[in-house]
């Protein structure tokens, strides 16, 4: 995922910035969201998983995008099977039949990619539901680090719920298409809707 040295220095840095925050130590789960859609909430998600898998035995990466899925093209995975179907079937001991795995070029730690699954109509009573909550107890005992790509608050509300669940989450503001009071009332929304913002990132900066 990771293209050049560049951008893999920058996701490490941002993998420390997480890990050693001081402010909100011990974090286990995050979730990642943005202002408007296009912001590349989506590929940061992605290759920040990458950065932790250096440091971690098992990391989880979760799409929550469930009616519009991203994360599988990424990862050239199938979609026909995830976290829909899991929390649907409240199958959550065999997480593994819903996760590709891909392996640590340069260690045994492994990467678990959970795709959408099937398309539901009710995707945020789905997620604000007890089956997600129930899932994500379990995962934080299966996996050193979980990481969560959710919808922008343009697109949807998910992220609140999910919000809840997680330990942190971090706004995600595209230089090019977030303007200054988009990006603030989407932390206002955030901060007003009790959802832990543990920080911020600046996107697609030249």
């Amino acid at each position: 995922m990771v293209k050049n040295k560049v951008s893999s220095n920058a996701y490490r840095r941002l993998r420390t910035n997480i890990e050693y925050n001081s402010k909100y130590p011990n974090v286990q789960s995050i979730c990642l969201t943005s202002a408007n859609k296009g912001s590349g909430t989506t590929t940061i998600a992605c290759n920040l998983a990458t950065a932790f898998l250096a440091n971690h035995s098992k990391v989880l990466l979760i799409d929550c995008h469930i009616n519009k899925p991203t994360i599988n093209k990424y990862f050239s995975i199938d979609n026909a099977l995830g976290l829909s179907d899991m929390l649907l079937n409240q199958d959550y001991s065999n997480y593994y039949k819903y996760c590709t795995n891909f392996k640590d070029e340069h260690s045994s730690n492994l990467l678990y990619v959970m795709g959408t699954g099937r398309k539901v109509k009710n995707a945020l009573d789905l997620l604000s539901s007890r089956y997600f909550q129930e899932f994500m107890e379990t995962m934080k005992d299966q996996f050193d680090f979980i990481l969560i790509d959710c919808p922008s608050l343009e697109d949807s509300n998910d992220v609140i719920p999910v919000g809840h669940i997680v330990d942190g989450t971090i706004l995600v503001v595209s230089l090019p298409e977030t303007e200054k009071n988009n990006a603030k009332k989407a932390l206002q929304q955030l901060n007003r809707n009790g959802v832990n913002v543990i920080g911020t990132v600046l996107n697609k900066v030249e």
